[in-house]
């Protein structure tokens, strides 16, 4: 699942590259269609389709670096697991994997605590810009502005798309997706399952979202924080059983307490 994800978003990124005589790349460009309301739709509809796959598949690639920090995406080959982890963490956004480990294992040794790096006090829009500040170093600017324009380069001299376009096109394909992706995970895997620091076990909580919108949302870590909190070990994929496991066995030592 791993090579899966990576592989998708490795090559829907020359995405940027096609159709350089057009302003943006259309998915429906083949289609001919005759001149019309739906064919002066479809560029929008292009649009608005990239930037979701490419935001949910970025969302993907973090969670890999996730997964491996965890040790679940080559178990059996420590090295080999941390080595994807920081390819994944550099791809997702020029991130340090090294930090990343550092800082997540903080998390789940003592959630929403004062030493917690994933949790600020406050409403939400404190919470994420001390989030953001935490993350965001110079190192990690630097390369991200790096590849931007390097990107914009490369289309530029050796496709010869515009410059105006070439930047719209990174924009759309690459780095929208990034910061949408950022969000994404930091509203539903972060702010929501510790939002107000719950009094379970691990300050976290779980919801009874539909499967596929616990999958679009959050590859299942935002429906199931506190599976993932209680089993650290579980991969993203087997968090949902886990949870049903879970609340089946509530239900039965509830079903037990009542008829006592």
């Amino acid at each position: 699942l791993a090579a899966t994800i990576f592989g998708g978003w490795l090559t829907t990124l020359p995405l940027m590259f096609a159709q350089p005589e057009a302003a943006l790349p259309n998915l429906f460009a083949g289609l001919g269609l005759a001149p019309g309301p739906l064919a002066a739709a479809l560029p929008a509809a292009s649009v608005v389709l990239v930037m979701a796959f490419r935001t949910w598949i970025t969302t993907g690639v973090f969670v890999t670096v996730h997964d491996a920090i965890h040790g679940q995406v080559a178990p059996s080959f420590p090295r080999v697991n941390h080595l994807v982890g920081s390819v994944c963490a550099f791809c997702y956004a020029s991130f340090s994997y090294k930090l990343l480990y550092r800082d997540h294992n903080k998390h789940h040794a003592n959630p929403t605590a004062v030493d917690d790096p994933d949790y600020h006090e406050g409403g939400l829009k404190r919470w994420l810009l001390g989030f953001l500040a935490h993350y965001s170093t110079f190192w990690q600017l630097f390369w991200e502005s790096f590849q931007f324009w390097s990107f914009v380069a490369v289309g530029q001299r050796l496709m010869g798309i515009p410059f105006g376009h070439m930047t719209a096109r990174v924009a759309l394909v690459w780095a929208l997706p990034s910061l949408l992706s950022g969000l994404q995970l930091f509203y539903f895997g972060t702010y929501l399952p510790h939002r107000n620091s719950p009094s379970s076990k691990h300050h976290a909580r779980s919801n009874d979202w539909p499967w596929v919108v616990s999958l679009v949302t959050c590859f299942h870590f935002g429906c199931c924080h506190e599976e993932h909190h209680a089993f650290p070990s579980v991969a993203w994929w087997e968090l949902p059983t886990v949870r049903a496991q879970r609340k089946g066995l509530e239900g039965q030592v509830r079903a037990k307490c009542t008829s006592n």
